[in-house]
This record gives structure tokens, sequence and C-alpha cells, in this order.
């Protein structure tokens, strides 16, 4: 390993050993408290190091997500062995206090106001119609693994295509079961017991395939924009001013501050907004929208996206790792996991799924301009996982972060256009 290999947070192996083995104690003698003082040390120091042991394990680093998925896994292992203060403590933080909405946000603002406007123009008018043209070839797709394979074609899509594309637990399955109960035939626990498993693998699933994509991309360049949706996103990032472009941002306590309001302040129009317009649109969506037009129109300066563009790659290096720990920890239950894929015909349907959602979602992407790895991660994948911090993991291990405002556009908009489906083939069920 090189010298920055042998770095952890900037630290020499030693010294995080040492910070490593003071919060472990701490927790086991009951010396962590509660608030974000000892929450962020502990997320940092446990995620950090798992991140790279995963990114230095051969064959996993490059195709299973490397150290994102590893440190996920870990969590939902670890959620067995920290204290229940310590985990409520890290609750607390991660979910009570929405340190997961603050890094949605940071990732949502800043990856838009970063954008060239001509790019972002061209990607709008045919994303949504990709994410619709993934979903309706992954519920084929599932249909017809089902009813090779004995499961039903309907029964496949209405247990594990639909959940699976329907945007997660909370805006997907839960739902979903609600829908389903509705027709009066089971209750919704009894749906949502089987709708869940499928969300799960359907989530696993995807993050293995948004690292073989990433892994395809570095395979065939041609595929790929490396980040950018758009094929001529290069061409149209190149047609601005060489002078600014040229010129390296001074990231200031002053600059990332006011980063940071704008962030909170487009978090706060989208709750209002979701307030105010009788329009039923997740304030997630809302903030996509509006940041979006506020970049369509030029309303910030020049300088204020370069400033985004500098700060976003700097505060994902930082927070992805206690961002996928805590996935692990509060959204992954391994022991349901385990029995999802006991079953070889369940998995077969769900993999069938998200592999058409990457099919459709690439393949249709193409008629929009739009680069194969971007469009399938990102209008596929992002359909087939676990909604919000499905996304993190998703882009995380598909090296794409830049994608996070489609992918939202993916698991809100689209997830409310499963809802709809849902509904409408309620006369399906039995």
């Amino acid at each position: 390993m090189s010298q920055n290999q042998t770095r952890i947070l900037g630290m020499e192996i030693k010294y995080y050993l040492i910070a490593l083995a003071i919060c472990i104690i701490g927790m086991a003698f009951g010396f962590v408290g509660k608030g974000m003082i000892f929450a962020i040390p502990l997320l940092l120091v446990l995620s950090h190091g798992l991140t790279k042991i995963g990114d230095n394990i051969p064959i996993w680093k490059d195709w299973v997500g490397g150290g994102v998925t590893l440190t996920m896994f870990a969590g939902a292992i670890l959620v067995k062995f920290i204290p229940e203060a310590s985990l409520e403590t890290i609750k607390n933080f991660y979910v009570v206090d929405d340190f997961l909405v603050f890094t949605i946000g940071n990732l949502l603002i800043c990856s838009i106001m970063g954008m060239d406007r001509k790019v972002l123009t061209q990607a709008a008018v045919g994303f949504l119609p990709t994410v619709l043209a993934g979903v309706a070839c992954a519920y084929l797709c599932g249909g017809l693994i089902g009813a090779l394979l004995g499961y039903g074609f309907w029964d496949a899509i209405l247990y594990i295509s639909q959940p699976i594309m329907g945007g997660g637990m909370g805006a997907g399955a839960i739902p979903i079961s609600k829908i389903y109960a509705s027709a009066g035939l089971k209750d919704a626990d009894a749906y949502l017991s089987m709708l869940v498993a499928a969300v799960v693998l359907g989530n696993i699933i995807s993050i293995i395939l948004a690292a073989v994509l990433n892994k395809l991309g570095e395979l065939r360049p041609e595929l790929t924009g490396n980040g950018q949706l758009v094929r001529s996103a290069t061409t149209a990032a190149q047609s601005g001013p060489k002078a600014a472009e040229a010129q390296p941002v001074n990231l200031t306590p002053e600059s990332i501050g006011m980063i940071i309001v704008w962030i909170g302040a487009f978090i706060i129009l989208g709750n209002l907004a979701r307030k105010v317009i009788p329009v039923n649109i997740h304030p997630y969506a809302w903030m996509i929208i509006l940041a979006c037009t506020a970049k369509i129109l030029n309303l910030f300066p020049e300088k204020f996206g370069q400033i985004a563009k500098a700060y976003l790659p700097r505060y994902v290096a930082l927070a992805m790792p206690p961002i996928m720990l805590g996935v692990g920890l509060f959204y992954t239950d391994l022991e349901q996991f385990a029995a999802s894929v006991s079953n070889p015909t369940f998995v077969l349907i769900c993999l069938a799924t998200v592999v058409g959602a990457v099919l459709g979602a690439g393949l249709f992407g193409r008629l929009f301009k739009f680069n194969f790895v971007e469009s399938s991660m990102a209008a596929g994948l992002c359909m087939a996982n676990m909604g919000g911090s499905g996304d993190l993991a998703v882009l995380s291990a598909g090296k794409r972060m830049g994608l996070m405002p489609f992918s939202q556009i993916s698991s809100r908009l689209g997830g409310a256009i499963v809802m709809i489906i849902a509904g409408a083939m309620l006369s399906l069920l039995r």
C-alpha cells in the first residue's frame, strides 16, 4: 500500500487504532452520552475503517461495491453488538436529527447547481419517459421469468416486481400493501410480509449491479459518460467560459457556510411546497423542481455553482461511509435477506426485474442521447432500490454520485407513478 492508503481519516493507522479503541471502550463501559458530539466520532471511526478494508479486498472492491457495501453489511451485523445506549445515540443523530436528509440535500442541491444548464435542460426532457420504460421492462422481465418458473406472470409482477420498483419501504412496500389491502382479500400486514423481502433483495441486487455497470463503463468507455447522463455533456460543459473553468475554487469557511445555508433553504422550500401546493409530491421532488428551476433560470451566479461543485466531493468523501453504516444499522435486515435468498425462484424473479429495469432504462435512454451506464443506473437501478438510502448505496457503489438529482426523480416521481399502477392492478389480486 502507498502511504495514502495506510491512512484513515488522514490519520496514520496507529493513531486511528487508538481512536477506535477509545470509542469501543466508551461504548462498552457506557461512557458514550447523547448528542452529535458522541454520534459523529462513532460513525466516522467505525465507518471509515470498514470502508478502507472493503476498498482493498480483491474482487469485492471491483464487483460488489467495495467499501460502501462492506460498510453497509457490517452495519447490519454490528447492530447486534453495539450497546443499546450507544446505538440510540447514533440513531438519534442519523434518523431523528435527519443526518440522512441533510446528506441527500447536499447531494441534490450541489449536484444540480454544479451542472451545466444546457445539459440539465436536455436531460429533464427525456428522463421521466426513460424511467417509465425501465418500469415497463422490469415488469415484463419479472413476469415472464415468474411464468416460466411456475410462480405466475401476474403474481411475479404484483408481489415482486411492483414493490421492487415502488421506491423502497416507506414510499413503496408499505403504501402498496395498503393499496392491496383495499381490495378486501387480505390485510395490509399479510401483503407487507411478502413485499418487504422483494424490496430488500432488489436493493441488494441493485447495489451489486451498480458496481457491475461501473466496471462495464471501464471496459467499454463508449457506454459511459463517466458520471454525465447526456452523451453531449462533455461538449456542453466545455462550451462555458474557459477562464472560469481553469480557475481553482477556493473553499473558504464563508463559502461552505453559504452552501449549507442554501441546502437548508431548499429543504425548507421543499417542505413548504408540499404543504401549500395541492399536489401530492414528495418534498425531495419539490426540492429538485425548485433547484432545477433556479438553475435553468440562472438565478444564482456562476460562482455559486463552481463552489457547490468543488464542495460536493469533499462532503461525499467524509459523509458517505457514515451514511452507509447507518443504512446497515437501521435499514438492512440480514435475517430477512437470508430468508429471501433461500428461495431460488424468488431470487431469479428479483434478478430478472432489476436486470429488466437496467436494460429498459439504458436502451430507451439512448433515444434521448443518454449514456447507457448512467441511464441504467439513474433511471433503472434507482427505481429498483430502497428509495433515498438505496440511491446513496447504488450511486456510491457505481461511483456516480453526480446522478443524485436524477435518482431522486426516479425514487420520488417514478415511485409515485408505481403507486398509481398498483391501484390500477387491484383486480388482478387473488
